[in-house]
């Protein structure tokens, strides 16, 4: 009689099966994204910073805070700022109370845009995730989550 041990595939193939299947995943879903994007001459990543700055008080938020919230460098978040910049989607503003600051600031151009681009890039991630049963979705929500923070999963 074969033991459960023998019969499973090493823990190193394993993980390596899931990492493909994991950087396979995220590679479909970022290209589903910048399409959607491309479709309002964006990419994803800026399409994000207007999602952002949109929800933020006064669609207004200082290069730093935008960086941290979109877990990008500060070079990144500048190079991204400058291209919406150009196009007219935002705009650097002085920081009200420490003029050593700048923020960026949603335009009503880049607010008109979010408002048309952004639901269709929630319609096309929902369909990413048609493919899965709504517990099935639960539980690699979990397991996402204790890989993204292993601190918390030793709680």
């Amino acid at each position: 009689m074969m033991n459960r041990e023998t019969t499973r595939a090493p823990r190193a193939e394993v993980a390596a099966r899931a990492t493909a299947a994991l950087e396979a995943a995220a590679v479909r879903a970022a290209r589903s994204l910048e399409q959607h994007a491309s479709d309002y001459e964006l990419s994803d990543a800026k399409l994000e910073v207007l999602a952002v700055l949109g929800q933020c008080e006064s669609q207004c938020c200082c290069l730093y805070e935008l960086g941290d919230e979109l877990q990008v460098t500060r070079p990144n978040v500048t190079k991204l700022v400058d291209g919406l910049e150009r196009c007219g989607m935002v705009e650097r503003v002085r920081h009200p109370t420490d003029g050593r600051m700048v923020q960026a600031r949603l335009t009503a151009a880049g607010a008109a845009l979010a408002e048309q681009a952004l639901p269709g890039r929630s319609t096309s991630m929902q369909a990413y995730w048609d493919a899965l049963e709504e517990d099935e979705i639960e539980t690699l929500t979990r397991l996402l989550e204790r890989l993204a923070d292993p601190e918390s999963a030793k709680a």
